[in-house]
């Protein structure tokens, strides 16, 4: 079993919701961070969903409403500080404003 640690950048546009980060066939994706700095002159709000691949589903995981020049971290306090991801699953991000900036480090885990 090979581990790869990556780290994906996916800046968003507005009003459409961008698929941030994809598990690979045969993989579990371990996330560890997922944040969001909003480089925009107002707030933007932020909704983080994660699409289940084995049964279509799409879960609200956290909102956030992310002022100007500011970072937020979605893994941290009273959330999971890691979220598992199977082969598929996507992590998902919408915004109102376009430009916030979503970093994620993920460790691959093959499972071939």
């Amino acid at each position: 079993m090979a581990n790869a640690y990556k780290l994906h950048i996916t800046t968003l546009a507005s009003g459409a919701k961008a698929d941030c980060y994809t598990v690979p066939v045969a993989t579990v994706g371990i996330i560890k961070s997922i944040s969001v700095y909003n480089p925009n002159a107002g707030v933007s709000t932020l909704t983080f969903t994660i699409l289940d691949s084995s049964t279509s589903a799409t879960t609200i995981y956290d909102k956030h409403a992310l002022a100007t020049d500011t970072k937020h971290e979605f893994l941290k306090g009273d959330n999971s500080t890691v979220l598992i991801l199977e082969e598929g699953d996507k992590i998902q991000m919408l915004s109102d404003v376009a430009d916030p900036i979503v970093t994620i480090s993920v460790l691959q885990q093959d499972r071939t």
